[in-house]
């Protein structure tokens, strides 16, 4: 199967009886999640691209997904980042792998979000100004060291 490419309809609310059918199934919750995401990107005027991936993928596959370089996948998979096989020349990744890694990747970065908001807020720097914003901050690392 080649990648098939679906414009949004002419008439967005056809898409809601077809929502409707789908959130009301007992399927496996990440297929009818992926069909409710696509259903709903369809009605916001978004084209949607639906095409098959491998189990196992390349490094230049696995860094599209993750959204890096194919030289920055290389790295990650050489520094342990993630696990690979290489049955020749060539990388392999499987695909089950890449997912947990971005799960995990997408926790950390909202947990380290939510840290600097609160630290942040602590500090009395949230909503400030640019401009404002250095003065602020060291004032703030100047009671952290006293």
């Amino acid at each position: 199967m080649t990648a098939i490419v679906v414009a949004p309809p002419s008439n967005p609310r056809a898409l809601e009886e077809i929502e409707a059918a789908i959130t009301n199934t007992s399927a496996d919750t990440d297929l009818r999640d992926a069909f409710v995401g696509a259903l709903r990107a369809l009605a916001d005027g978004s084209s949607v691209r639906i095409e098959p991936i491998p189990t196992l993928l390349t490094t230049s596959q696995a860094a599209e997904l993750l959204n890096v370089s194919r030289t920055t996948m290389v790295k990650m998979l050489e520094d342990g980042k993630l696990p690979y096989e290489q049955p020749n020349v060539h990388r392999l990744v499987r695909l089950d792998d890449v997912l947990d890694y971005k799960q995990r990747r997408s926790t950390k970065r909202a947990a380290f979000l939510e840290e600097s908001m609160r630290q942040a807020q602590e500090d009395g720097t949230f909503d400030l100004a640019y401009e404002e914003y250095a003065p602020a901050l060291e004032r703030a690392r100047s009671r952290a060291h006293s």
